[in-house]
């Protein structure tokens, strides 16, 4: 190494060189690594553009079949569905005419209005089952069918709710029937078990034994209606203290006798419920 020492310029420069040949490896290295790399992706991409290629297309007859056949499974399971619940829908009299319907509504308003007023039930002002509208005038002779088989569910729910005994029906509206617009009579391709949910909205005021009792009845109501919204807002959303009676003074623990004493107070609930009745697009067949 005394060569080195003698000539640092040589020594010097051979390091340089060293040092270049080592980056000059190191890089031939890496570019190499990322050839092979490139290299063995073009080669597994051309491979399965390849086998794409070559391959049999889908659906072929076999899975054409199997899905057909799941097709026609759940078709077949709509229908027999669509029967059970048709046969707990209101009866669909097909001959019903406008008139008729009117006669039916107005019959139907008038027995619940009195109904109400024996059991002090009170109705709102404009109180017409969610049919306003045919109050003075008849429908389509197209519709009204449809519209007394929604009458005859919508009836049931507001006479159920005024036995039970609730203090206030507030309202009852309905959404129309696309029936109520269209201008043709329906297809003669429907069929028998051809069905779909008629919603319409009521909110009524009671204490919370009769709304238990009317939502028991409610839901296994004939006509069968489905419920599919309820909201329950308490007239005291508060909790009161446990020594309060039901008019906030200290309860006394009393109560007749075979009673339970009342602790939490009388409160009334206001009741939103959407419900649904089921309307049938041709004359339904009843066990």
């Amino acid at each position: 190494m005394d060569w080195l020492k003698r000539d640092p310029f040589a020594g010097g420069l051979a390091l340089a060189a060293a040092v270049l040949v080592l980056v000059g490896l190191y890089f031939a290295y890496s570019t190499h690594s990322a050839f092979s790399e490139q290299t063995e992706n073009f080669s597994t991409n051309t491979a399965l553009v390849g086998r794409l290629q070559s391959a049999r297309p889908f659906p072929n007859e076999e899975n054409l079949r199997a899905v057909s056949g799941e097709v026609d499974d759940a078709k077949s399971l709509i229908d027999m569905l669509s029967t059970e619940v048709n046969k707990q829908a209101a009866p669909l009299d097909a001959s019903l005419t406008s008139q008729q319907f009117q006669d039916s509504l107005n019959s139907k308003v008038g027995g619940l209005i009195k109904l109400a007023a024996d059991t002090g039930t009170v109705l709102p002002e404009d109180f017409y089952l969610g049919f306003g509208e045919y109050r003075t005038q008849p429908p389509s002779a197209t519709a009204a069918p449809l519209l007394g088989q929604q009458l005859e569910s919508i009836a049931n729910i507001a006479s159920i709710l005024i036995k039970a005994g609730v203090k206030e029906i507030v309202s009852l509206n309905r959404q129309p029937l696309p029936i109520e617009s269209a201008e043709e009579a329906p297809s003669k391709n429907d069929t028998p078990t051809s069905v779909f949910i008629a919603p319409f909205d009521i909110i009524f005021v009671s204490d919370q034994t009769v709304f238990r009792d009317a939502l028991a009845a409610i839901i296994t109501a004939t006509p069968v209606v489905f419920v599919r919204l309820v909201s329950v807002a308490n007239s005291q959303p508060t909790a009161l203290s446990k020594s309060a009676g039901p008019t906030g003074e200290p309860a006394t623990g009393e109560a007749p006798p075979g009673q339970i004493p009342v602790l939490f107070g009388k409160e009334t609930l206001q009741v939103n419920m959407r419900l649904a009745s089921v309307s049938a697009s041709a004359p339904t067949k009843q066990p």
